[in-house]
Formats: C-alpha cells, structure tokens, sequence
C-alpha cells in the first residue's frame, strides 16, 4: 500500500520526503480505541522495530509517540541507531530453510558498509524461538559480519563463507522481530 502511496505521488510531479508519524501499538486501555486490546510492551517493541526497518526500507521517514512504550524504549533507540544515516538499496538474496514469510530489506551505509534487515512476517509472539535458516547474498563479500539483536541488544560476529562470489550465513537464527546482519568492508562482484 505504501508503495502504491508512493508511485502515485510521484506520477503527480511529488519530490519530497515521506512520513510515517502514526504507527501505534498501545500498551495501556484507552477510552474509544478501536484497534484492539492492549499489548505487551515486548509484543509492541517487536511490531514497531519490523515497523520502522520496513518504512526506512521503502525510504520513508518514521516517527512515534514514545508514550505507550515507556519503560521498554531500548528497542525502538536500536534500531533506529543502526539505521541512522541508511539509505534504502536493492539487494539480491534467498533464504534456504524453515523461515517462512520472511520480510527483508536491505541499507547502505554512509561508510560504504551495508546492512540487510529481516524477520519473520507472521503474528508476533511472546517467546518466539526463531527459525534456521541459510541466508545467500548475491555478489557480494565483506570482510566482517555481524548479526545485531536490536530487542536484547546483542552483536555477534557471524560465521560466513563465499561461494561462487556470493556470501553464505548458515544456520541464521530469524526471528519475529528484525535481525539486523551488518557487512563492513563490503565489495561487489
């Protein structure tokens, strides 16, 4: 839908910036609100991190209220961090494996490095294990990779291999939330 936005308003002659200022998962009861009960802030942390990787993905800006989410911001500051400065690119990549609907988009970084976000697109759950699943990127190698938790706030030098000029993460653990993979040094073939 946002893309359909977007062709629209670029047939009409439109050359500015996009806003994505509305998303909301509320955490607490509200009066008159309609979109359902209350989530968990863990629930909401997972659908505004998918959120904000997918509008950043499709080169729009995002903002939120913080209000809802308090005291569980730490997730929403991850990976808006991580993204600070990306700029949305077209990547080639498959995933082999039990992860299903995987959504993923792919950044590249003022520093020449890139960064491919993806997660699982089904309902959210409280503990979701993850899936395994081998991720190939087309053309590309890097000297360094890292997977970044943005909901606990880990980074992992991840294990790679290169095979016919492309790179291969095996058994990479894909959640219901963006796992954020970082290349440094990254050159194209």
């Amino acid at each position: 839908m946002l893309q359909g936005i977007k062709d629209l308003a670029a047939s009409q002659g439109f050359k500015g910036e996009y806003f994505a200022d509305e998303l909301l998962w509320a955490t607490v009861p509200e009066e008159e609100w309609d979109g359902g009960p209350p989530l968990s802030h863990l629930i909401a942390a997972k659908y505004y991190t998918r959120a904000i990787a997918m509008h950043r993905g499709l080169g729009v800006n995002v903002t939120i209220n913080s209000f809802f989410q308090e005291p569980f911001l730490a997730p929403i500051h991850n990976i808006c961090d991580i993204l600070a400065g990306a700029e949305p690119i077209d990547i080639m990549l498959s995933l082999e494996g039990e992860a299903a609907n995987v959504m993923h988009y792919a950044f590249a970084l003022p520093n020449g490095g890139r960064l491919v976000a993806l997660w699982t697109n089904g309902e959210v759950v409280k503990d979701n294990p993850g899936v395994s699943a081998t991720l190939t990127i087309d053309s590309i190698s890097a000297q360094r990779v890292i997977g970044i938790d943005v909901l606990n706030s880990l980074e992992q030098e991840l294990i790679t291999e290169t095979e016919n000029g492309n790179l291969i993460i095996r058994n990479l653990l894909v959640n219901d939330y963006p796992i954020i993979i970082k290349f440094s040094d990254t050159t194209s073939s």
